[in-house]
C-alpha cells in the first residue's frame, strides 16, 4: 500500500464549492455564490490640505481639511452588491463579469450540457474560477485520465481571463499538462476592449480543446509503451529538478544522480546544489517506487512521467490559490511540461 495520500486536484481547493449537481449555468452562479458583478470607480488621492493652494486638477474637492483629487487613467474595482473594493486597475481595463464565465461553457460545451465540477472565488472575490469535466477520456491500457476545461479570471487587475485544458489522471488525480511539446495549454486574454470578442470564440477553443485531447491520447500511450531503466528514470529526475549548470557539475565532479538521490553528501557539496532540490529529487525517486499507482507502471516513461506529476501534485505542501495558481500556470507547471517533454525526445 502506498504511503503517500491523495491531495486532491487543484480547482477543489478551499474556496471552491461543488456543484456537480447543478444543471444550469444559472445554478451553479448562484450555489457558488457568484451571483454578483463588478464595476469600475473613481480613485481620488486623499492629502492633507495646506489650506493656502487651491489643488489644480479637475474634479478635486475640499472637505474637512483634506484635498481630494482624481488619480489620472487609475481606477477602482469593486463589487457592486456589497461595495468592496477588490483592486486597482488602468483606464484601458475591460471588466469581465462572472456570468460571462459560465455563458462561455454553456456555448462551447452545449447549453445545459456542461458537466459541472466547482466554482467559487478567492478573498472577497479577487479571483474567481469554475471547473467543468469533459466528455473525452483518455484511456492508458486501464489507467483513465479525465480531462477538464478551468476558466479563471481576476477582478484585482492581478490576472487575465484564462481557459485552461486539464488532464487529471482519475487513480491517483495527479494534475498532468496539456503544454507538451511547447504547445500551450491554456488560451488568455487581457482585460482590455477585446476580450468579450475573445471569450465569444467558444467553439473555436473546444475544437483545439478535442485536438490536443487526441494528441495527448497519442503521447500517453506512447509513453506507456516505452520502457526505461532505473538509472534513465534516475537522470530524468535530475534534468527536470536541477539547472542544465548544475545537472553538469554533478558529472563534472566526479558523481553521479543516483549518488545525489542517497543524498551523498560529498556529492551533493561538490556539485554546489541546495539540500531542497536533492530532497525533491529523491522524493520524486521514492514516489516512483511506491506512489499511488505507481506499481503497475514503473519501468514505464509513463511511470517516470507521473513519478513527477504526482510528487507536485500529492506531495508539495503548497495550498489554496497558490497552489491553484503554481500547478495549473506556474512554476510547478512548468516543471511538469518540461518532464513531458524530455520523456518525447528520450
Amino acid at each position: 500500500m502506498s504511503r503517500y495520500i491523495v491531495k486532491g486536484v487543484p480547482f477543489r481547493t478551499k474556496g471552491a464549492v461543488n456543484v456537480e449537481d447543478c444543471t444550469t449555468s444559472e445554478e451553479v452562479i448562484k450555489k457558488a455564490g457568484l451571483d454578483w458583478s463588478v464595476d469600475k470607480c473613481y480613485i481620488y488621492a486623499a492629502m492633507l490640505s495646506n489650506g493656502n493652494v487651491e489643488c489644480p486638477i479637475q474634479d478635486s474637492f475640499n472637505e474637512d481639511g483634506v484635498d481630494y483629487a482624481p488619480i489620472d487613467n487609475t481606477y477602482g474595482i469593486y463589487r457592486t452588491d456589497k461595495n468592496i473594493p477588490l483592486g486597482i486597475v488602468k483606464g484601458r481595463y475591460t471588466t469581465v463579469q462572472n456570468i460571462d464565465a459560465f455563458k462561455f461553457f454553456d456555448k462551447a460545451i452545449g447549453k445545459n450540457k456542461a458537466i459541472w465540477q466547482t466554482a467559487g472565488a478567492f478573498g472577497q472575490g479577487q479571483r474567481i474560477f469554475v471547473s467543468a469535466k469533459l466528455p473525452n477520456n483518455i484511456f492508458v491500457k486501464n489507467d483513465v485520465v479525465d480531462n477538464y476545461l478551468v476558466f479563471t479570471t481576476s477582478h484585482d487587475g492581478s490576472t487575465g481571463v484564462k481557459i485552461l485544458l486539464t488532464p487529471i489522471r482519475v487513480v491517483c488525480e495527479n494534475t498532468l499538462n496539456a503544454a507538451i511539446r511547447n504547445a500551450e495549454s491554456y488560451v488568455s486574454f487581457k482585460h482590455t476592449k477585446s476580450v468579450h470578442d475573445n471569450i465569444d470564440i467558444a467553439d473555436e477553443i473546444l475544437g483545439i480543446t478535442k485536438s490536443k485531447i487526441n494528441f495527448l491520447n497519442e503521447v500517453y500511450n506512447h509513453m506507456y509503451k516505452s520502457t526505461i531503466k532505473d538509472k534513465e528514470v534516475q537522470s530524468f529526475f535530475g534534468k527536470v529538478v536541477f539547472t542544465d549548470d548544475e545537472y553538469s557539475r554533478i558529472y563534472q565532479t566526479g558523481h553521479n544522480i543516483q549518488q545525489v538521490i542517497m543524498r551523498d553528501f560529498s556529492a551533493i557539496n561538490d556539485a554546489e546544489i541546495s539540500m531542497k532540490k536533492v530532497n525533491v529529487v529523491a522524493e520524486m525517486n521514492n514516489y516512483y517506487y511506491s506512489g499511488i499507482g505507481q506499481k503497475e507502471i514503473i519501468n514505464t516513461k509513463w511511470g517516470a512521467y507521473n513519478a513527477v506529476t504526482g510528487y507536485y501534485s500529492n506531495i508539495d505542501n503548497s495550498n489554496g490559490l497558490k497552489r491553484m495558481d503554481s500547478i495549473l500556470y506556474g512554476s510547478k507547471a512548468k516543471k511538469i511540461e518540461l518532464a513531458g517533454n524530455i520523456l518525447i525526445n528520450m
